[in-house]
């Protein structure tokens, strides 16, 4: 999967400013072609957002000085248009959580390349202060190897010691000192490759730094993106017209947000592939070639729990072997003066110090040979290369292909909520007209319904004189013995009268002026 997704950016043409297509070499100076063919994709990114952007705000002035008649509007569109944008709404979503999830893998990754990387800073540091212990030792032993030369040379003449037995000893002072001379070289040697060591910290407090801050910003920006989406569902569940404009004015800010970020992720993605696929000949301009065999030796090397486990190119196994043979020099060289000056206190004390000197740079060398083991570092550097070159590609790369589908999709939100400002918008009455097939009561039927349903007429007088034809749904509830019971309740002629009760006959006039006005409507 990594080597497809590498295949993937590094089929991404790079260009200069004159047009001229260049190798994907990683190089971080600004001037340098490199550095233009990024500043390109990225202005090729901001151009596509540009025409998106336009493409949306001429959609919008179209939609806004069209005149669209709703009173044609159906429940049925009003109701495919609030599920079309829900679910777009629901794939942003979907595709947020993905960028988020993209961001904390790359967040994971470079954290894990950072802790590394602080850790091999913290080694090679122990490594420089050891160097530096063991050189100084190195230097006093030299002149307490000189001074004990001097009191052997005086005490042999005053003496007269045998000759034979004085030039015994010089060669063995000779060859402990020039020891001595080869491990200081040895050391500025070493020191001279672990001085790139800096390099590694200024990379750590920069790049821990600016993923911080990257990792922060994002989340922010994604989280707000989110939070508006849902206000943006919400107003079209509801079929609301001022959530529908509400969400057009907030989604045209996160619109420019997605795509602003993808002009940002997408060359900063170009960059990592190029820096973990090309960018050898960057780091060799930066490390020497030793400290970078080193490394490339602690991916490599097999983890035993012994000091002689140490890059080869460092050397510091030859200064354990000249310190090793020094010891030996020093211990034939105390045979030689405690049988020739077995009572001297002056070359006793001398020979005692430089004797001391060999036992402190002896754990000096175990002490840097630890501190520069294969079982230091190995996991440490394969943090470093793994983080960075495995999971924050594969991070970034979900980063990227998500903010390009969040903001394919948040263009196709933009252009359709258009349509929702119309659609969304309230009827001057609370009835909604319905289509022909429904399927409860069709339009056709609207005007088979009577006047006098139910019974409704019957108290209403401006029905009375109608002659239209009567449901018979109300009738009268004191009828005559065989009378049909349809008889109208203002047919009073056949009414039983009732006992002891007197009834005031209809005045005309009781409506006042209705009989003549009744029509005048």
């Amino acid at each position: 999967m990594l080597d497809v997704i590498i295949s993937i950016f590094n089929y991404i043409p790079h260009f200069n400013f004159h047009f001229e297509r260049i190798p994907n070499s990683f190089d971080i100076n600004w001037r340098s072609d490199y550095a233009q063919s990024i500043v390109i994709i990225a202005a090729i990114c901001c151009i596509i957002t540009i025409l998106l952007l336009l493409t949306i705000v001429i959609t919008w002035i179209c939609q806004c000085c069209s005149s669209e008649e709703t009173t044609g509007k159906s429940r049925r569109k009003v109701r495919r248009l609030s599920i079309l944008l829900f679910s777009l709404s629901v794939l942003c979503f979907i595709f947020l959580g993905l960028c988020l999830f993209g961001n904390e893998h790359v967040n994971r990754g470079m954290t894990k390349s950072i802790s590394g990387l602080a850790d091999v800073n913290r080694g090679f540091k122990l490594a420089i202060a050891q160097t530096n212990r063991l050189n100084d030792t190195c230097e006093k032993t030299f002149l307490h190897l000189k001074s004990l030369e001097d009191i052997i040379h005086v005490k042999g003449k005053s003496l007269g010691i045998n000759g034979t037995l004085l030039e015994q000893m010089d060669s063995v002072l000779i060859s402990m000192a020039s020891g001595m001379n080869l491990v200081t070289k040895e050391l500025k040697t070493l020191q001279k490759t672990l001085v790139d060591v800096s390099f590694l910290e200024s990379a750590e407090i920069y790049g821990e730094r600016i993923e911080l801050e990257r990792w922060m910003l994002l989340v922010t920006l994604l989280s707000i993106m989110m939070c508006v989406l849902f206000a943006g569902v919400i107003s079209f569940c509801r079929q609301s017209k001022k959530g529908a404009i509400v969400f057009s004015g907030l989604g045209i800010v996160i619109f420019l947000v997605v795509w602003t970020l993808l002009c940002f992720v997408l060359p900063l993605a170009v960059v990592l592939v190029d820096f973990c696929s090309s960018g050898g000949q960057f780091i060799r301009s930066k490390i020497n070639y030793s400290f970078l065999s080193a490394m490339e030796y602690y991916q490599t090397c097999d983890t035993r729990l012994t000091h002689d486990n140490v890059p080869p190119i460092l050397s510091v196994t030859n200064i354990s072997d000249i310190l090793s043979a020094f010891q030996t020099n020093g211990t034939s060289l105390n045979s030689l003066l405690d049988a020739t000056f077995s009572r001297d206190s002056a070359i006793s004390k001398s020979s005692a110090v430089v004797a001391d000197d060999s036992i402190h740079s002896l754990k000096s060398i175990g002490a840097l040979e630890s501190a520069l083991a294969c079982y230091a570092y190995k996991q440490s550097v394969r943090a470093m290369s793994i983080g960075m070159c495995n999971q924050a590609i594969i991070g970034s790369s979900i980063l990227t292909f998500c903010l390009i589908f969040l903001g394919i999709l948040l263009f196709t939100l933009l252009l359709i909520v258009s349509r929702s400002w119309n659609l969304f918008s309230r009827l001057p009455s609370d009835y909604v007209e319905v289509d022909e097939d429904d399927p409860f009561f069709p339009r056709t039927n609207d005007s088979m319904i009577p006047v006098d349903i139910y019974g409704t007429h019957v108290f209403n007088p401006r029905t009375r004189d109608r002659a239209e034809p009567s449901t018979n749904t109300t009738t009268v509830t004191g009828n005559l013995p065989g009378e049909e019971q349809t008889v109208p309740l203002w047919n009073t002629i056949n009414a039983p009268s009732i006992p002891n009760s007197t009834r005031t006959h209809f005045n005309e006039n009781s409506y006042g002026n209705y009989m003549n006005n009744r029509y005048d409507v």
